[in-house]
């Protein structure tokens, strides 16, 4: 009688998605990371009505709101977005630094602190948009009912609020309000072919602008004073 093969132990199920989690993780991390050196380098290179791109909050929105599409649940977007976010700080201070230019430790901490919503919001919804273009039958991590297109719109909203509130209202620069503006009906465009999901964001447009604008007045008067 033969003896039967002996076979390798399978390998836990769990490795995989360990795996998965850790490369995502680690993009997450990378992105935020090169999204502020590129920051940095570009305050110096940008001219004019586009320079504003590299000195203002929504642009470090975007990475954030990209790695939260990663993640496997929505508590999983916000924490990669939270990253990304983070490290984005980390990455344009300390290239800041290696170039010579002074931090103040007061600004890193705050910029940090603001890291922590901004990015958390920003992840989560990214994590709303791309399930709100997932029809119904993918399973339950779709996005349907009343909470399609708030992602999208969130981001959206982002680049009017800072396009009306900081450009527009506190700083009058005109230039970059309109930069800002534009951008932010390219991305309105963009976002909402997936799916397509073009009615369901202007449904939450109007909201999601007038929060985006007392974010923004919120920032103003609380970053001010750093």
């Amino acid at each position: 009688m033969s003896t039967p093969a002996l076979r390798a132990p399978a390998a836990p199920a769990t490795v995989a998605p360990r795996r998965g989690t850790a490369r995502t993780v680690v993009l997450a991390a990378t992105a935020g990371l090169l999204a502020g050196v590129v920051t940095s380098f570009a305050q110096t290179v940008l001219p004019g009505p586009v320079a504003g791109l590299a000195n203002a909050v929504t642009p470090w929105l975007v990475a954030p709101f990209l790695v939260g599409v990663l993640g496997p649940a929505r508590r999983w977007g916000a924490v990669l977005g939270v990253l990304a976010c983070a490290l984005q700080v980390v990455g344009y201070y300390a290239t800041a630094a290696a170039r010579g230019f002074g931090v103040n430790p007061g600004t890193v901490g705050f910029w940090l602190v603001c890291a922590l919503v901004g990015g958390a919001v920003a992840g989560a919804a990214g994590w709303s948009w791309w399930r709100s273009g997932e029809p119904a039958a993918t399973g339950s991590g779709a996005v349907h009912g009343r909470e399609r297109g708030l992602g999208a719109a969130l981001l959206v909203a982002a680049w009017l609020a800072e396009a009306l509130v900081s450009y527009g209202y506190v700083l009058g620069y005109v230039d970059d309000a309109v930069t800002f503006a534009v951008v932010g009906l390219l991305a309105a465009v963009l976002l909402t072919r997936r799916g397509p999901q073009t009615r369901a964001v202007l449904r939450w447009l109007a909201p999601a602008l007038a929060a985006g604008c007392v974010g923004f007045a919120a920032l103003h008067a609380f970053g001010g004073a750093v």
